[in-house]
């Protein structure tokens, strides 16, 4: 693991990312139980599985924050599963749980999430405001839908400060469909400030402000960016 990482070229990239699955059982796995769940690899089942993913990863996640503590941001998606031939949304809350000891356990490493569950965006709001190496971006896979992302963004900004929550992701497979997704969060947010507005909780320069910071200047700062 420590070879593996060495391999990061941490002077041309800013972040890496993942998936953390919620039928992984997140746990804190000794040398030993990893040694006599490989003598079991023979007959290994489920519980094995999340020994040796629980292990793996923790190596991961303690070599990456030995080694370039803060500089690296460890991005990872939450909440989307395989089916047959596509996924779906879904997420425990005991991973919910889980992952706040994670990202507890490594106060050096920043995390950033990309979230694939509504329900549970209150849940991760909540972990951010706990947690100052956590922050949340987007909205990724079945949450880019206008309705959702309405919500998501509404209860962002009601409960995370701006330098906490990026206003864009876009998983995008062409250069088409991530202008339109732009175009569309862009659309979203501005309904939802307006909203504010009317309820009298931003005046217009504060919502262009809150739009400012979500959109670039935020960004920027959790992924450690040099302004053009």
């Amino acid at each position: 693991m420590t070879w593996y990482v060495d391999q990061i070229p941490i002077d041309s990239i800013i972040s890496t990312a993942t998936h953390l699955s919620t039928d992984i059982n997140y746990t804190v796995v000794s040398d030993g139980d990893m040694a006599q769940a490989l003598d079991r690899r023979a007959v290994a089942g489920v519980a094995e599985r999340d020994i040796y993913a629980s292990y793996i990863h923790e190596a991961f996640l303690s070599a990456l924050e030995n080694r370039f503590g803060d500089r690296l941001l460890f991005q990872f998606s939450f909440g989307a599963e395989p089916l047959p031939h596509e996924t779906d949304s879904r997420l425990a809350q005991r991973t919910i749980a889980q992952l706040a000891e994670m990202v507890g356990r490594h106060p050096r490493l920043r995390f950033q999430c990309y979230l694939s569950s509504a329900h549970a965006n209150q849940a991760l709001c909540s972990l951010c405001r706990e947690l100052p190496n956590l922050s949340l971006a987007g909205y990724w896979w079945h949450n880019f839908f206008p309705s959702i992302m309405s919500r998501v963004v509404a209860e962002r900004l009601d409960m995370l400060p701006l330098n906490r929550q990026v206003g864009f992701f876009s998983d995008a497979y062409c250069v088409e469909w991530a202008w339109a997704k732009a175009a569309i969060v862009r659309r979203v947010l501005a309904g939802v400030l307006a909203e504010k507005i009317r309820l009298g909780q931003y005046d217009l320069d504060a919502a262009l402000g809150v739009a400012r910071a979500i959109l670039y200047e935020t960004p920027q700062t959790l992924q450690r960016m040099t302004p053009a």
